[in-house]
């Protein structure tokens, strides 16, 4: 009987990760920008509803009609695969926006306190320069960002389809606020 619940649960994970993959694809970080002007998501950020247009988006559409079909059990492993990639991701954006906020910054309060004028020259003189590395120490932690709202969009979606299946969270942990 224990090596059929081993069996079992390898499926289900197999499936999972699967689910996953495909999952993942329909919500890329790179367009994220891209879909705050036209999804029915993001116009429903007025207002008092957060959902209806959060329901309507084509990427929760296409998930709904992926996991269509799939079990409990495989769905609970799916959602805790998702939930754990958001609490990592989540992690890791506290780490990058420390480090590319504290660094750089006292870097060049310093350097502005223990050589102003230079650092001024060197600006003047370097403009493409300061702002390349400004454009890179901006992007660095805006595109964490965006894998941080796709992770936490991916959650959503499936408590969305939870809630549609009438189905009891698998885990505290998929519970937890932080």
């Amino acid at each position: 009987m224990a090596k059929d619940v081993a069996v079992a649960g390898t499926r289900e994970a197999a499936e999972a990760w699967a689910l996953w993959i495909r999952l993942k694809r329909l919500f890329p970080a790179w367009n994220l920008f891209l879909e705050a002007f036209y999804t029915p998501g993001a116009w429903g950020y007025m207002g008092v509803d957060f959902l209806s247009g959060f329901r309507r988006n084509r990427s929760t559409v296409e998930a709904f009609a992926l996991l269509e079909g799939v079990d409990d059990a495989t769905f609970d492993a799916l959602s805790a695969l998702a939930n754990l990639n958001a609490r990592r991701h989540d992690q890791m954006v506290r780490a990058v926006v420390l480090f590319y906020l504290t660094v750089p910054l006292s870097i060049a309060a310093l350097t502005a306190d223990l050589a102003g004028d230079s650092m001024l020259n060197f600006l003047r003189q370097h403009s493409t320069l300061a702002i390349q590395v400004a454009a890179g120490i901006t992007l660095g932690p805006v595109s964490y960002l965006q894998g941080q709202w796709r992770s936490r969009q991916i959650v959503g979606v499936l408590d969305l389809v939870r809630i549609e299946r009438g189905q009891a969270p698998f885990t505290a942990l998929e519970l937890r606020e932080e």
